[in-house]
């Protein structure tokens, strides 16, 4: 007969044998829990490591582009990026289409040019910037994005006038000065008055073979005598005020400041102040300028003036003595030639003006990124 303790002792054993597989697969299924959530973890921080450095390539790309842009705005530095080889007063020649730029230890960007109507005054410039983590060009790249942008011009001479002389109101001419526009592109136009044109016999007119003098003159203009002074300066500017008062250099001028011009060099000038330019030599047929008098204006004496100059005040008055005007002038209301300067229509100049001193701005719907 068997022994009750001997039959206890072997179920002990029975059960103690069956916990030891169960601890193990619970073992393993904590074991595989941890794995999964250290698989989980990495994938985290992998996903998290990727966004951070596209960030900084991104970054890397907006800034790549933001130097070249100021690049491109800043007079010196344009002269070496876009070239008029023509001489006719367009950029036709990109001189350096890439740019490669080291923003620190980990971050370049490569910026490319290209341009859209080079050698036309419509000139517009499509810019791609490439940022990386690492050297671009380097296998170890980290991260890499893309921006483009393409930017027009705007605060030169927007609109090229086809007269010499240009009035939102009168222009009476008298004394012995000459005008003269041998253009044939702009038909020869020496005047253009949104009202009426007032020429004594004494003013030289020249113009274009088989053009009579007086047909080189359009007055009653509606269309400018319509125009509003803001919807004027906008017509030739092709921004309103603000936007050029806040991008142009300003001159304080308290009487005269034909020197104060000349050494501001090539560039797009506001003139604050009651201005007289009887001095000087400002700007030059490669390098002109565009000066806006914002209060009243005279020109007088020997001062010679390349490129553009528009009036903001009541009544311009140009009555040079042996001083020159080689562009273009524009006068927001009246305008007044007298005494003996001489007037000539520049075409080369004219087209530099719009050209060469206008500020690059984005252009509006043309910005996209990548990677």
């Amino acid at each position: 007969m068997a022994q009750p303790g001997g039959v206890a002792m072997k179920y002990q054993q029975q059960r103690g044998a069956g916990v030891l597989p169960v601890a193990l697969i619970l073992l393993a299924g904590a074991a595989l829990m941890l794995l999964f959530a250290q698989r989980n973890l990495l994938l985290d921080w992998r996903i998290t490591q990727n966004g951070y450095t596209h960030r900084l390539a991104y970054s890397a790309a907006e800034s790549g582009l933001a130097v070249v842009v100021s690049a491109l705005n800043d007079p010196v530095q344009r002269a070496q990026m876009l070239a008029d080889k023509k001489g006719v007063g367009t950029y036709d020649t990109i001189q350096t289409p890439v740019h490669t730029l080291s923003l620190n230890d980990m971050l370049t960007a490569s910026v490319s040019i290209k341009g859209q109507g080079l050698g036309q005054s419509d000139l517009r410039l499509q810019l791609q910037s490439t940022g990386c983590v690492n050297s671009c060009e380097s296998d170890k790249t980290q991260g890499r994005a893309v921006v483009s942008q393409t930017l027009a011009m705007l605060g030169g001479i927007h609109r090229i006038p086809y007269a010499l002389l240009t009035a939102r109101g009168t222009i009476t001419a008298s004394g012995a000065p000459m005008l003269s526009n041998q253009t044939s592109a702009a038909r020869g136009m020496l005047l253009h008055a949104g009202r009426t044109i007032t020429v004594e016999d004494t003013v030289i007119r020249q113009t274009i073979a088989g053009v009579h003098p007086d047909a080189a003159s359009i007055a009653a203009d509606k269309q400018l005598a319509q125009m509003s002074s803001d919807q004027f300066f906008q017509y030739w500017m092709g921004a309103d005020k603000d936007f050029v008062q806040k991008t142009a250099k300003h001159i304080r001028c308290g009487g005269e400041c034909g020197n104060a011009l000349a050494a501001a060099g090539s560039q797009v000038i506001w003139i604050d102040g009651n201005a007289r330019i009887s001095s000087g030599t400002i700007g030059s047929a490669t390098a002109p300028v565009v000066l806006i008098a914002s209060g009243p204006l005279e020109l007088t004496g020997s001062a010679r003036i390349t490129g553009v100059l528009y009036s903001m005040a009541p009544t311009t008055r140009l009555a040079f003595v042996q001083g020159r005007l080689e562009g273009a002038a524009i006068a927001e209301q009246d305008l007044v030639i007298e005494n003996t300067g001489t007037y000539t229509y520049h075409p080369t100049a004219l087209q530099a003006a719009q050209t060469h001193l206008g500020r690059f701005v984005p252009a509006p719907g043309r910005w996209s990124d990548g990677e």
